[in-house]
């Protein structure tokens, strides 16, 4: 009956099985259930042990009928020794196995089905002993009050956000959701603490329609971008006017009303504009009340610093939507291997989990864009080039003061390469030496007349022995000088990495 799902069990009454409504009757009076519960155990043990004891005992007296013990010690015999074999051992054990651990194992496993079951009698006997259980649950009330315990009578311990979002992260506490579900059910739950500014459209890519525009105008805008509502401004993105849909023009076009010179003016629709710190829990609702398909951000100073559509909040829950797979498509192009092209705006997290990279995420900056500028400190121009650890960054395409998209190469860094190949020398040397070594000694043998032939082999043996020696001392100098240059290559870094923090602090 506890751990049933409510959820199915509701479902199940709303089909009119009648067993299902008497669980749901139990599950709300969940004290009653265990009240009810822990009285029959109570009288079934206390039968038991009644009955088993008086069994045992006749059993018992039977068995020692026929040894020399007088009659009037044998019932007492008899008894002393039924309490505790039965009571103590068999009892407790039969109890403890077939009416405690395997019912309960069998009610976990199959919690729906045995509720069903059990149920309906279950009510009838709870209704049957209810006055005694009324008395019961007044006694229990009453002890918890005298120790300063309100009884509240909570039916479940209810699961908080937080505890129910790590069961839908955990693949063995959810089996039965598939991945997919698994995402949008997480993202609702991190839905509410998105703000407004992390999903609008950045100022740079809003594409607004003048107030002056006219019929034509809006249909030429349509057919460059393809969008359906356009935020209609004066001077400039800072004096946004209002929001034109053509869904409301559609009724008087197709009335005639409409020319390709007559003003959008008529048509222009009030601007809700919001703040770029307001939760998407609190904009979602705003949105859906007002039936806005579209609302202006504005930074602290009043300045429009994007806009948000409602397909923008859907988007954030169920992910992006089918139309968008083609802009998805270029937002990373795969040159080689180690060279990737990726538009600045992508979000830098984005671009860290697309491309396999580590790249800082703080406060200052969003997107790959950002952390260019950041790290260059000002705006770069096209073909600008930023070296960060084994990265290179190139600025492939720009508008103005707008990065479009960069060139990402990574690449072994130049001190080591360098290292490598002043160690490859050194051995080519050391080779080189050890071989004119062994030509001069095979074009100078050593004269048999001043070498007795007897000491000739000795001579030979040592003779060996030394150039193993040899071989053996230059190796130990080329792994010195090998250790040497590493470790000089690490404080050339070190020194490096430190030069750049404080570059970084100084700026």
């Amino acid at each position: 009956m506890v751990s049933v799902r409510r959820s199915r069990i509701s479902q199940l009454v709303d089909e009119g099985d009648k067993p299902a409504l008497a669980v749901q009757r139990l599950q709300r009076r969940i004290d009653l259930l265990l009240s009810t519960t822990q009285f029959g155990i109570t009288l079934s043990s206390l039968a038991l042990g009644w009955i088993g004891e008086g069994t045992l005992a006749v059993a018992i007296r039977a068995l020692i009928v026929s040894l020399p013990i007088p009659l009037n010690l044998q019932d007492f015999i008899a008894h002393s020794l039924a309490i505790p074999i039965f009571t103590f051992v068999l009892i407790a054990y039969l109890q403890i196995v077939l009416g405690e651990l395997c019912p309960k194992s069998l009610a976990l496993l199959y919690p729906e089905q045995l509720s069903r079951l059990l149920a309906p009698p279950s009510l009838a006997i709870a209704r049957f002993f209810s006055p005694f259980v009324w008395g019961l649950n007044q006694s229990t009330r009453w002890l918890l009050k005298l120790g300063g315990i309100e009884y509240t009578g909570q039916p479940y311990t209810r699961v908080t956000p937080e505890e129910l979002q790590l069961i839908i992260t955990t693949s063995s506490e959810s089996m039965g959701l598939e991945a997919e579900e698994r995402e949008i059910l997480n993202n609702v739950f991190e839905f509410g603490d998105v703000l407004a500014e992390e999903v609008m459209i950045p100022r740079t890519n809003v594409i607004a329609i003048s107030s002056t525009a006219n019929f034509q105008n809006l249909l030429n805008e349509m057919t460059v971008s393809g969008h359906s509502r356009y935020p209609v401004m004066r001077e400039s993105l800072d004096d946004i006017l209002g929001i034109i849909d053509f869904r409301d023009l559609a009724k008087p076009l197709a009335e005639g009303l409409l020319s390709p010179e007559t003003s959008l003016e008529s048509w222009i629709r009030p601007a809700r504009f919001v703040s770029e710190q307001m939760l998407l829990s609190e904009l979602l609702p705003l949105m859906q009340r007002s039936h806005l398909e579209m609302v202006i951000i504005v930074d602290e100073f009043g300045g429009t610093a994007g806009l948000v559509t409602i397909n923008d909040l859907i988007a954030e829950i169920i992910g992006d939507s089918s139309e968008s797979t083609e802009t998805e498509e270029i937002k990373l192009q795969y040159i080689d291997e180690q060279t990737f092209l990726v538009q600045a705006q992508l979000d830098i997290e984005e671009v860290n989990e697309l491309v396999d990279l580590d790249l800082p995420i703080t406060e200052e900056y969003q997107t790959l864009g950002g952390f260019l500028i950041y790290q260059l400190q000002k705006i770069p121009i096209v073909g600008e080039t930023l070296r960060y650890q084994n990265l290179e960054f190139t600025v492939i395409l720009a508008e103005g003061p707008r990065i479009d998209q960069i060139q990402i190469h990574q690449l072994e860094p130049e001190s080591k390469t360098e290292d490598l190949d002043l160690m490859n020398e050194q051995i080519e040397a050391t080779e080189l030496s050890m071989n004119e070594y062994s030509l001069t000694t095979a074009e100078n043998p050593p004269s048999e007349t001043t070498i007795p032939e007897e000491n000739q082999a000795e001579i030979e043996a040592e003779r060996r022995e030394i150039n193993q020696e040899m071989g053996r001392e230059e190796q130990r100098r080329m792994e010195a000088e090998s250790q040497e240059i590493n470790q000089e290559f690490k404080q050339e870094t070190n020194r490096e990495q430190g030069w750049r923090t404080d570059e970084e602090k100084e700026s």
